[in-house]
């Protein structure tokens, strides 16, 4: 039986002795995490300017429209390159396939019901 000061000091070890695993983030998915980010905040941008002017963006709005649907797919594409890789934290690649692939989704239907209508 362990006396009861050295009970508490195995039970709250200093966090320096802890050992990882060789893991570590790779910089495909922290680069697909970020390219998320700025196709949100981009679309949140357009979605305000195209608001104020009514529906009435123009022809820049929709050109920036579609090219961040196409950083939306460089964002996936990346992010599923990063998950297929060995030994890795997924947090950065499993937040940029939610986020680009949601993006991906709302930024489609958005132009097939612009297109229908």
């Amino acid at each position: 039986m362990m006396e009861g000061g050295n009970f508490i000091f195995k039970l709250f070890k200093r966090k320096e002795t802890i050992q990882f695993s060789g893991r570590s983030h790779p910089r495909l998915g922290i680069l697909s995490a970020a390219i998320g980010l700025v196709v949100v905040f981009t679309f949140i941008g357009l979605s305000i300017i195209s608001g104020l002017n009514k529906g009435q963006g123009g022809f820049y709005i929709g050109i920036l429209g579609i090219l961040i649907f196409v950083l939306a797919g460089i964002g996936f594409a990346l992010s599923y390159k990063a998950v297929k890789q060995n030994d890795i934290f997924y947090r950065f690649p499993i937040v940029g396939l939610v986020i680009n692939g949601l993006m991906l989704i709302i930024l489609l239907l958005l132009y097939i019901m612009g297109f229908s209508g």
